[in-house]
């Protein structure tokens, strides 16, 4: 939410609203939430969605949500420990794709995402309306069994 994050939110809402919002993602079978600490603090966390169970064709790939990491705890590598701690929770649960999506305006964790191996399949124009203005996203995905990957 702060400085072009994510969770589609574009302002902080109230706290009991987010608290809902958390308690929710933990009661959802198919959703696994990791999080990520400085210090002993949650400062970030990642989310790792499966497809329904009727939707055996992607039962193979997963979507990455929700990422973010707090402004005050930038730079000491929790993002990229968050992402690879959920591509190893994918491996475990058998996913062999995950995917995602970025505004355009999130310029740290596309670089983060592209250094990781995820690779830019397409762009949408008109992604996200923020503040009146149209703000371009991206879609990306990673083969998890890849050599290397």
């Amino acid at each position: 939410m702060v400085e072009g994050g994510g969770f589609g939110w574009l302002k902080p809402p109230p706290r009991q609203v987010l608290e809902n919002y958390w308690k929710g993602v933990l009661l959802v079978p198919e959703r696994r939430l990791v999080v990520g600490r400085l210090d002993g603090v949650i400062c970030g966390s990642a989310q790792l969605s499966r497809a329904p169970r009727n939707n055996e064709a992607q039962a193979m790939a997963g979507t990455v949500t929700g990422a973010f990491v707090a402004p005050w705890a930038r730079g000491h590598g929790i993002g990229r420990r968050i992402v690879t701690e959920i591509e190893q929770l994918a491996r475990e649960l058998g996913l062999l794709v995950l995917n995602l999506d970025l505004r355009d305006t999130q310029r740290a964790a596309i670089h983060l995402y592209e250094t990781l191996g995820y690779r830019r399949w397409g762009s949408h124009p008109l992604y996200a309306l923020v503040e009146g203005e149209f703000v371009p996203g991206h879609y990306y995905y990673k083969r998890l069994d890849e050599p290397g990957a």
